[in-house]
């Protein structure tokens, strides 16, 4: 299993730190999303804040998992997401999260997917 990074746990440590002006987090909860050749399964989510998203190659060919956002602290490299792969992330922040597989199309067509995070 690969995680995403240092950032991540920056991300969590800081919502913790925050006190009670951290939003309220589902703890323990986590969801996958396969990317099964050219297509995410399923290929729109709608998560709690706090949830743990497992992203899962279970296709034949490598995929990536690049957000619509270029600025985001979240991403899948095409050389960590090989068939079998597997990588996490935390979503804390209430919103929608659009994302694709740059190998197999672009945020609108061939192979995208999104994420909707709620408050808890």
């Amino acid at each position: 299993m690969k995680a995403l990074g240092p950032v991540l746990v920056a991300v969590v440590l800081g919502a913790v730190a925050c006190g009670s002006d951290s939003p309220t987090l589902v703890e323990g909860v986590e969801v996958e999303i396969a990317a099964v050749d050219n297509v995410f399964d399923p290929e729109t989510t709608e998560v709690e804040a706090g949830t743990v998203v497992r992203f899962i190659n279970l296709g034949r060919n490598d995929h990536n998992v690049i957000p619509e956002d270029s600025d985001a602290d979240w991403k899948v490299v095409t050389d960590d997401f090989g068939p079998g792969d597997t990588a996490t992330y935390r979503f804390t922040e209430p919103g929608t999260y659009r994302y694709y597989c740059a190998i197999h199309g672009t945020i609108d067509t061939g192979m995208p997917g999104s994420i909707t995070v709620v408050a808890a």
